[in-house]
């Protein structure tokens, strides 16, 4: 294992192969921080890094919007209605695991730990579907996104001392 470090935030981190000259970052969420510029008065300009951050965003929410109200739904014997909403979630939770999956691969050199929940995400998310719980999947890609964006906690941190997490 070669140490390394991250070119957004400077946090060490080690990697199997490190190829000479090729930019690395720890995370998914410091390779999309440093995609996003900000201009001096500290606004951002729309690109494609913030879109497809804003994207992922938007499809988790969907997620959990629609698993909560096929739980309303169910709660007043709608179940035809709720049943949609059941499979809107789903449908927009596989969404979002395969474009996390397909950024972690992407952005940041693969690790055993990356691959690990990765398989353990989408372990989750297939043991929800076989159970019929919205709230497996729904957990399995939140975490996903959190291990994908810690990137971008670590920088702020780094950034103010004074903030304690």
């Amino acid at each position: 294992m070669t140490s390394v470090t991250c070119a957004y935030c400077g946090l060490p981190f080690k990697v199997r192969r490190a190829a000479p000259g090729r930019v690395v970052y720890c995370s998914t969420g410091c390779a999309v921080a440093s995609r996003v510029p900000v201009d001096a008065k500290g606004d951002f300009p729309v690109n494609a890094a913030l879109i497809s951050a804003l994207a992922i965003g938007f499809v988790y929410f969907n997620q959990l919007l629609f698993w909560g109200l096929a739980t309303l739904l169910a709660g007043e014997g709608r179940t035809d209605a709720a049943a949609t909403c059941v499979l809107v979630s789903w449908c927009a939770g596989a969404v979002m695991w395969l474009v996390l999956a397909v950024a972690l691969m992407r952005s940041v050199p693969t690790r055993a730990a990356d691959l690990l929940l990765l398989g353990t995400s989408l372990a989750l998310v297939v043991t929800g579907w076989r159970v019929g719980s919205l709230a497996c999947a729904a957990g399995a890609n939140g975490l996903l996104l959190a291990w994908s964006v810690r990137g971008l906690l670590k920088q702020k941190t780094r950034r103010n001392p004074d903030v304690t997490v």
